[in-house]
């Protein structure tokens, strides 16, 4: 009895060794971790290939800022908000380091609003948040001492209200994004820079009395962030992100100056064959936004981020 015990204890730590081997081989062998939800990840497509992503985030928050009442003076109006962001983007590799890229955002948002008076009101509302279209190059190869590097330049297309002359104009985008792998664990960076000219935030009309012309406002956006994907086996992965921005907006026909910062943590899943890959994700934004000025102020938001996407 004592040897049929001691042979199956010999059995169980040779099949938990045996497991142990077969799971560090799948991580060492899976896919370098790519899929991120905030911040841009720096490779290229192979040749011929295209990638296809879909992104869904719900975000829940108060938002205090400053507006003109009907009989033209200034009042408060506090707005509890749920905003819906739909992101699609796809990704061809034209060669072994260009790539071309596209870019649509819509965002849509039901708030219940408290003004002045104690007035209430409910209102929808949606429209396109970004419109770009650009061109990506591989500046460096990750190797044993250098990280991935890969640049891109592109437009950003008008979105604006043509009967209102009101919206975001004609720009430009550019960012640089890396990434480097340390051990199990792939480290990303990512800033980018973007500029709109001549947007301006309500028409140009004489009744705003004290704004008789509405002014254009070049707003420029600036964006920072850092991520972490660590494999949890051959097909599981955990991602950690920390992402900002630093951008422009208009308030009452001034610019003003706001900062984001958010943190994502998630989960995502993928599955990998030979030149095609797919992967969902589970991401959970958690953040601040704020202004450098008294004419706006937003409170702290949460929500959830789902991410889909094939290359194929």
């Amino acid at each position: 009895m004592r040897g049929r015990l001691a042979w199956l204890a010999w059995l169980a730590v040779g099949w938990a060794a045996a497991a142990g081997t077969a799971l560090a081989a799948a991580i060492e062998t899976a896919p370098a971790a790519q899929v991120l939800f905030s911040v841009p990840e720096a490779d290229t497509l192979e040749p011929g290939l295209i990638r296809a992503d879909w992104n869904y985030t719900f975000l829940r928050g108060n938002h205090h800022d400053r507006v003109f009442n009907t009989d033209q003076t200034i009042g408060t109006r506090t707005n509890h908000r749920k905003t819906h962001l739909v992101a699609w983007r796809l990704r061809y590799g034209l060669t072994d380091r260009l790539q071309p890229e596209a870019e649509v955002v819509y965002k849509a948002y039901r708030q219940h609003a408290h003004g002045d008076g104690d007035t209430h009101d409910r209102f929808d509302d949606g429209d396109f948040e970004r419109l770009f279209a650009g061109l990506s190059v591989q500046a460096l190869r990750e190797s044993a001492h250098l990280p991935a590097l890969r640049l891109r330049g592109g437009v950003l297309a008008p979105r604006r209200a043509e009967t209102e002359n009101i919206g975001q104009e004609t720009g430009f985008d550019l960012l640089a994004s890396s990434s480097k792998a340390f051990g199990g664990v792939r480290l990303f960076s990512s800033a980018g820079f973007a500029m709109t000219v001549g947007n301006r935030d309500h028409p140009a009309d004489s009744v705003f009395n004290d704004t008789l012309i509405s002014k254009g406002h070049g707003l420029r956006t600036l964006t920072y962030g850092v991520g972490a994907a660590a494999p949890l086996s051959d097909r599981w992965q955990a991602n950690l992100e920390l992402d900002g921005r630093v951008f422009d907006a208009i308030q009452l026909n001034r610019r003003i100056h706001k900062s984001q910062l958010t943190l994502t943590p998630g989960l995502v899943y993928r599955k990998a064959f030979p030149r095609r890959e797919t992967w969902c994700g589970l991401g959970f934004p958690i953040g601040i936004i704020r202004a450098h000025e008294s004419l706006i102020h937003d409170t702290d938001y949460f929500g959830v981020s789902i991410r889909t996407g094939i290359v194929f």
